[in-house]
């Protein structure tokens, strides 16, 4: 194999790594080859001031883009929902605010795996009809005394709100250890005895 070829090979594997982190998150717009809606029918939630801002995504292994572990960035920091007195109504809020026209079922008991962070909502008691988790009835946020062995879990339906664009500009996406995926890309470098020159590291 020539140089040239093996640093494409090992650019390649960088790629991947890169795309799998990715994939493990919920995506900020509609999924590749959803059409575009035709009317903008989604009218933004109007929020009172005292309103928490959060933001929500779906994470987890073994799972398509409109399910996972449910996740809630808060005061700069993401965090999980407990599955105590969690309910169809609760799920039907997670879903909406991510722009889904609704949700199908959830599940308890970190099926989609334990996430990491505070646990930020437990007891929720959404009636469905709520514009944001952060207004539905809770122990308050953060107050909890679940482990991520009880992250709960959600199943959107995959038909997308037409229109639908996030309000909150808060980051939606993981941060990602670039050194260790960094790290790998050297190996595969050294393991072709690659110079590392080429590729314009140093």
């Amino acid at each position: 194999m020539l140089p040239n070829q093996k640093l494409s090979y090992c650019t390649g594997i960088l790629l991947v790594l890169l795309k799998l982190v990715h994939t493990q998150y919920e995506y900020l717009e509609y999924p590749l080859g959803y059409p575009d809606p035709q009317q903008e029918q989604y009218s933004p939630p109007v929020l009172a001031p005292d309103t928490p801002r959060i933001q929500l995504r779906l994470a987890g292994h073994k799972r398509k883009h409109n399910e996972g572990r449910v996740e809630v960035y808060y005061n700069g920091t993401w965090g999980t929902v407990c599955d105590d007195d969690f309910s169809i109504h609760a799920a039907q809020v997670v879903c909406k605010e991510l722009g889904y026209q609704e949700a199908v079922s959830w599940v308890p008991s970190s099926k989609y795996g334990k996430g990491e962070g505070p646990i930020w909502f437990d007891n929720l008691q959404c009636t469905g009809k709520e514009r944001t988790l952060a207004l539905c009835p809770s122990n308050g946020i953060g107050v909890s005394d679940c482990k991520h062995t009880e992250d709960v879990g959600v199943l959107c339906s995959d038909r997308r709100i037409p229109g639908f664009r996030f309000v909150n500009t808060l980051p939606n996406h993981v941060e990602v250890n670039l050194s260790k995926i960094f790290f790998y890309f050297l190996l595969c470098l050294l393991a072709y005895r690659v110079p590392v020159g080429a590729f314009g590291l140093f």
